[in-house]
């Protein structure tokens, strides 16, 4: 073989290398579950209410759906903004979202569980599916 040959033969075989490795990190990251688009399980209108020690009827409702969301009381308060799920913890079952109001321009996390398809705690407070 020529040296030009093995020059040729070298080049090829060190991009088909390059390529390979490249296109491993690639598909790690693609695959990866930060880049993976995040499950929703909290879509949907869910509902707590009750009545105070002193008689006081009272709920809130929660309506979550493609990352927007709106909230409702037994009082005038309303809110409705964005929401993120930031942090799924171990238990399979508990997330932090950070919720935007659009309302009052404000950030903050909320801490939800799914106890069962139908009944989700937020902050401690049990809303049922609507």
């Amino acid at each position: 073989m020529q040296k030009k040959q093995i020059i040729l033969i070298g080049s090829i075989v060190l991009a088909l290398v390059l390529v390979g490795i490249g296109g491993f990190f690639l598909t790690q990251t693609i695959q990866s579950p930060t880049n993976q688009q995040t499950k929703d399980e909290f879509t949907g209108t869910w509902r707590g209410d009750g009545k105070t020690k002193d008689g006081y009827d009272w709920f809130v409702e929660y309506s979550l759906k493609n990352g927007m969301y709106e909230m409702k009381t037994e009082s005038t308060f309303k809110d409705n903004g964005t929401y993120t799920i930031i942090k799924r913890f171990e238990d399979n079952v508990s997330v932090q979202m950070s919720k935007t109001s659009t309302l009052f321009n404000k950030s903050y996390d909320i801490y939800i569980s799914k106890l069962d398809k139908d009944t989700i705690m937020i902050d401690g407070m049990k809303l049922y599916r609507k």
